[in-house]
């Protein structure tokens, strides 16, 4: 069985990646903001080929890149993440490079049948059309407008139709505002962070809405109770939590709760 992860930002994308490696799994990610360019692997043998597809921003043509790692050591490791590239800076962080790749591009799809191949795709929207920055307020209104960027192949929506697919989504919103909140992924203001917590509840909402449209099915699973085993068919997992500690920053930091508190008293008004 093949998997198909649907989920809204800081949604365990990271997390079931590394599940999927831990077990010898494939996996795809299509990078969810612009530029549009996804992050393929496979194993072989003891190593797994990383393969990397995107647009060039001059030509249009599909370029693509190859590397070969080791992933035993690596999992749950901030370093590695989803979007790692292997081209590091000077104090050997990832370097993707943005400035080669273009934005949405039909040629993109030229990719589509090695994607839909691995047993597991996060963060598919591009595959429907839908590009550009996860769950924004434009990408939501096009989705309910039914108005792609782009045009995908007419085959598509016919494998996807074959895979299971996953809506994943938090039960424990007082963890997913902390996520937020704590997160690397924080903004300068708070206001404009609650603003983004409240889009990704909102798209959390619309993405079954869109598959039933689709004909596409799909079930539920939630990222506090849910069954990684049993509802991705994996031999060993990594704990739920391995990854909390990466992407945030110190629990017992008091502003970040005391924004949380207050969060909580509206949350219900979403």
């Amino acid at each position: 069985m093949k998997y198909t992860y649907f989920s809204t930002l800081k949604a365990g994308k990271y997390l079931i990646r590394s599940q999927f490696w831990h077990n010898r799994r494939s996996c795809a990610l299509i990078v969810p903001s612009n530029p549009l360019w996804c992050v393929l692997s496979k194993p072989v043998g003891v190593l797994d080929k990383l393969e990397w597809y995107w647009c060039d921003k001059e030509t249009e043509e599909l370029k693509h890149h190859e590397h070969y790692l080791d992933t035993r050591d690596k999992l749950a490791n901030a370093h590695y993440d989803e979007m790692w590239f292997p081209t590091p800076d000077p104090r050997g962080y990832y370097l993707i490079p943005r400035h080669l790749m273009s934005p949405a591009r039909q040629n993109f799809y030229g990719c589509v049948d090695d994607i839909l191949s691995r047993d597991l795709i996060t963060n598919p929207i591009p595959l429907l059309g839908y590009t550009g920055l996860l769950g924004s307020e434009k990408q939501m209104t096009n989705m309910k407008n039914d108005n792609p960027n782009i045009i995908p192949p007419p085959h598509v929506i016919e494998e996807l139709r074959k895979r299971k697919n996953l809506c994943v989504y938090k039960e424990d919103i007082r963890h997913m505002a902390y996520n937020f909140y704590a997160g690397n992924g924080q903004t300068k203001s708070s206001e404009e962070t609650t603003e983004i917590i409240n889009q990704a509840r909102r798209f959390q909402q619309l993405i079954p809405k869109l598959l039933s449209r689709l004909d596409i099915p799909y079930e539920m699973f939630s990222l506090d109770t849910g069954d990684y085993t049993k509802t991705f068919n994996l031999e060993k997992t990594l704990p739920r939590n391995s990854t909390d500690s990466i992407f945030t920053k110190n629990e017992m930091n008091r502003p970040v709760m005391k924004l949380v508190d207050d969060y909580m008293r509206d949350y219900e008004k979403i």
